[in-house]
Order: C-alpha cells, then structure tokens, then sequence
C-alpha cells in the first residue's frame, strides 16, 4: 500500500454526530467473503427508501458529491476504532 502524506480532493460532508458502524453497513450486507459490491450498501438505510429507490435529500446520492475522496462526519464516528476501514473496503473511493 502506497503511503499516504497529503490529499487533495472533493468532500463529502456528513454532520452527525455518533454514526455507528451498523450505520455504516448495515450487518446485514457482511454475509459475504466478497467486498465487491459493498459500497453500494454504505449508509444504505440512510440512502435508500424501503422500495429500494435513493433518498434525494441523502448526500451521498447528490450528483455535486460524487467522485468525493474525503467524507467529513462529525464526532464518534463509527463509534469504533477501526470504523474508516470499511469505507475503504466497499470502494466507494473515500480514502480520509
């Protein structure tokens, strides 16, 4: 893995405080040896109507943020150590 010193790129702004990892991926989409196909599971409670259809008003389903390499949350993000793994993981192409 190359090493990472500086980043210049497009955010995402995502201003909650305490998101959880089971917010971040739902557990229910971890049932796979894969990782492919997962960031399109990323926040999917908060990005998607029961129907399956995208929420508007979700940032990440905002054409101005796509492409974004860097999301911005607020404090206790994924409530865990390791929570910014998983954005990596689901190639959903943060990488801070």
């Amino acid at each position: 893995m190359a090493q990472f010193t500086n980043l210049t790129a497009r955010m995402t702004p995502l201003p909650v405080n305490n998101i959880d990892t089971d917010q971040i991926i739902p557990a229910r989409f971890l049932k796979t040896t894969n990782k492919d196909g997962l960031g399109d599971n990323l926040f999917a409670d908060w990005r998607y109507k029961p129907d399956g259809s995208p929420k508007e008003e979700f940032v990440l389903n905002n054409p101005a943020y796509q492409g974004a390499q860097i999301l911005l949350a607020g404090d206790n993000f994924g409530s865990a150590r390791h929570a910014s793994t998983p954005l990596r993981w689901f190639a959903f192409g943060f990488r801070a």
